[in-house]
């Protein structure tokens, strides 16, 4: 941990003060220490509980009170919502769970029916993924990836109705969190970042499904009337003759957040998607039709995408929640190639800054910098970096605005390697950060990323995608930040050697609570940082924790298991380790003086391979095979996988290697969620068996080693 760079005193006397600020719009934060009934607990998403029974003196007596062994296979990764005495959660495929919060009992669960038919690799790719659902006091709102919305009765289980915000034929899916408001729910979008879709946010009435409004993020075909005033306006920042190769993309993936006192929805949006626009490249099958980046080849392409802003991509964005008309942006990169989008989370809260109390909404953003704006205005009041940031100059605190260095700027010296810090990756994710009145402190769970692009590194490095070393100044790492929002400075932080870790909880009793990949579950001190307590739970955690009081029996509630329903735990090798991925989809509840004992999870095990190993050529094509057709993005890079739903294609016995044809060729199990591929040919599926064949071997192999060394060892 890094030293301070203020007592801990004046810390403790300016947030004195932020508290002071804060508590005083009770009506809006307001949150009975029994319910937890949006994400992040109130209205401003803070992750707070005024609870304290479990403090900073007593939480080194916490213990497991119970857990839930849920009927799914996937890790559940949102914030368990609360009210009424029951646990509401989300997984992949749109599956909710409601528990008892007195035992864990499982009360009941909703599984939507799915028709997988028609549904293209994006709608694939979400329906591996979810990230919350939200409630209001008659239902539970859940999306299932491809593309649907269902409302759900909250004591019942039952489907109430059911929507379709977008076509998962087309390009699109779901993986948000729906948020609620006004009688009104909200979800964006997600795609491919390949230039397919148009992104935007939808509105539904809450009791009906009826759709209310939609607000595109980025303008349409410039052939055809710009929807409404905000798309004039963008369509000034684009070439026209950019429609030919992009469709634009800039989805709302997941973040938004709605403002009770302004009555403004808050949203973010996505990078722009500059991949070649090739109509149905997504349909499975189609291999690597699309071509990214095409105008370094193309000067056609290039001088349609040479200029301009590109609103509204990687902005934040506000609207009127009842009509969806526009109030105001604030846009971090103008022509972002560096993918400095909007997706992390945002929390609302009132600051005392310059003596006046200000109504503002804050978020640590991809771009590494944490932003703090006027609610109603979106007027940016202060920035200041919480990594290090490498590809911009340093930041104009006047105007809030970033621009980039020359050198950075990769795509117009594709020859030369350039190093990104924060990368693709960005420095703060879909993982949510908290903030604590008390301390008026905010906690981010952010990494450090650097990315390797260009040159021998190519167009995009993969070793830059998941964390780029390279002696003392890159060094891919986690970090739990503690960032002071009003001075714009850190007060303490945590390293971690995983890149990705949890969502953060903070509590009245001075304490801040966290899950990581690696098993642990962590209470810190949240003035100084200091470690109180921890625990090992066998398994990913990544969700935000929730807590609440229950029966006069504060206890601290934990999703957990196989990190599967938030993709990226399948994705990145380093973001688990191996027993971790195994692990089954629970909750569990801490709590002072629990005793239950949690078993262990079972060692994860390639089995032998069923054939010898195969012509490296042959593996080699299937290798590339399996890269241009984003198989990794399921069964995880280099076929290494196997959490959740989706298994680990090492261990492919005799019978399903023989099947292969029919499942890739046929779809016969489309519906178990295995895409189709219709246009791989036999010789593709033999290639694609042979790398799947030799990965195995080469698992098998290493896994045998490690028992002979493990033996010697005795």
């Amino acid at each position: 941990m890094r030293k301070r760079p203020r007592s801990i005193n004046s810390v403790v006397f300016i947030s004195s003060a932020a508290c002071a600020f804060a508590l005083s719009c009770t009506a809006l934060y307001a949150q009975s220490p029994s319910e937890w009934s949006t994400l992040g607990g109130n209205a401003g998403h803070w992750g707070y509980s005024p609870a304290d029974q479990i403090n900073q003196s007593n939480v080194h007596s916490m213990g497991l009170l119970w857990y839930s062994d849920l009927p799914v296979k996937d890790g559940p990764v949102g914030n368990p919502l609360v009210e009424g005495g029951v646990v509401y959660q989300s997984v992949s495929r749109g599956i909710v769970v409601a528990n008892d919060i007195a035992t864990g009992r499982v009360l009941w669960s909703f599984v939507p029916k799915l028709d997988l038919s028609r549904t293209d690799l994006i709608g694939f790719f979400g329906l591996n993924s979810n990230r919350g659902l939200a409630l209001d006091q008659h239902n539970v709102y859940v999306t299932s990836g491809d593309c649907h919305l269902y409302a759900v009765d909250r004591v019942s289980g039952q489907q109430v109705w059911m929507t379709q915000p977008c076509d998962s034929t087309q390009g699109y899916g779901i993986i948000a969190a729906p948020r609620t408001g006004g009688g009104e729910v909200f979800v964006g979008n997600n795609n491919h970042e390949e230039g397919m879709v148009r992104g935007y946010e939808d509105a539904f009435d809450a009791a009906t499904g009826k759709h209310l409004w939609r607000f595109y993020t980025v303008p349409g075909d410039p052939a055809r009337p710009a929807e409404d005033k905000a798309m004039e306006m963008a369509a000034k920042t684009w070439d026209p003759g950019s429609w030919k190769f992009t469709h634009r993309g800039a989805n709302p993936w997941d973040e938004s957040i709605y403002d009770p006192q302004t009555g403004l929805l808050i949203f973010g949006s996505g990078n722009p998607d500059l991949g070649r626009y090739e109509p149905g490249w997504m349909k499975p099958g189609a291999g690597d039709a699309q071509v990214q980046f095409e105008e370094d080849k193309d000067p056609r392409v290039r001088a349609a995408l040479a200029s301009g802003d590109w609103l509204f991509s990687s902005s934040v964005i506000a609207v009127n929640a009842k009509t969806g008309e526009y109030a105001w942006h604030f846009q971090y990169v103008p022509h972002d190639r560096f993918e400095s989008d909007a997706a992390a989370g945002f929390i609302i809260a009132d600051l005392p800054i310059g003596g006046i109390k200000r109504h503002v909404v804050m978020q640590a953003a991809k771009d590494g910098y944490f932003y703090v704006f006027d609610v109603k205005s979106g007027a940016c009041i202060s920035a200041s970096n919480y990594v290090p940031v490498e590809q911009f100059y340093p930041i104009d605190h006047k105007t809030c605005k970033l621009t980039p260095k020359e050198e950075a700027k990769w795509w117009l010296h594709p020859e030369r390697e350039v190093i990104l810090q924060p990368g693709a990756w960005g420095a703060h994710g879909w993982t949510r950060a908290a903030y604590n009145p008390n301390t008026g402190l905010v906690y981010i769970p952010a990494f450090i990323a650097p990315q390797a692009i260009g040159g021998k590194a190519g167009t995009r490095s993969g070793e830059g995608r998941y964390g780029y070393n390279r002696g003392d100044k890159y060094h891919a790492q986690g970090l739990l930040i503690a960032w002071d929002p009003i001075a714009q400075k850190e007060r303490w932080h945590i390293d971690y050697p995983i890149l990705e870790n949890g969502g953060v909880l903070t509590t009245a009793g001075n304490l801040v609570l966290q899950g990581n990949p690696d098993g642990r579950f962590l209470a810190y001190a949240a003035d100084s940082g200091r470690l109180l307590w921890s625990y090992d739970t066998h398994s990913v955690i990544l969700g935000q924790p929730t807590t609440v009081v229950s029966h006069g029996r504060q206890a601290i509630l934990v999703p957990a298991g196989d990190g599967g329903a938030s993709l990226v735990a399948k994705m990145d090798p380093i973001r688990a380790t191996t027993d971790k991925t195994m692990a089954p989809a629970r909750l569990l509840a801490f709590g002072l003086g629990g005793t239950a004992m949690l078993p262990a999870t079972a060692p994860k095990l390639v089995l032998h391979p069923p054939r010898p190993p195969q012509p490296a050529d042959v593996a080699a094509r299937g290798a590339q095979l399996f890269a241009r057709n984003s198989c990794g993005a399921c069964h995880g890079p280099e076929a290494v996988g196997g959490a959740g739903n989706v298994p680990d294609l090492r261990n492919t016995q005799e019978a399903l290697l023989e099947l292969m044809p029919s499942i890739l060729e046929k779809g016969v199990l489309r519906d178990a969620g295995m895409p189709q591929f219709p246009n791989f040919s036999d010789d593709d599926v033999n290639a694609l068996q042979a790398y799947i064949i030799n990965q195995a071997w080469d698992g098998y192999n290493a896994q045998q080693s490690g028992k002979a060394a493990a033996y010697a060892a005795q």
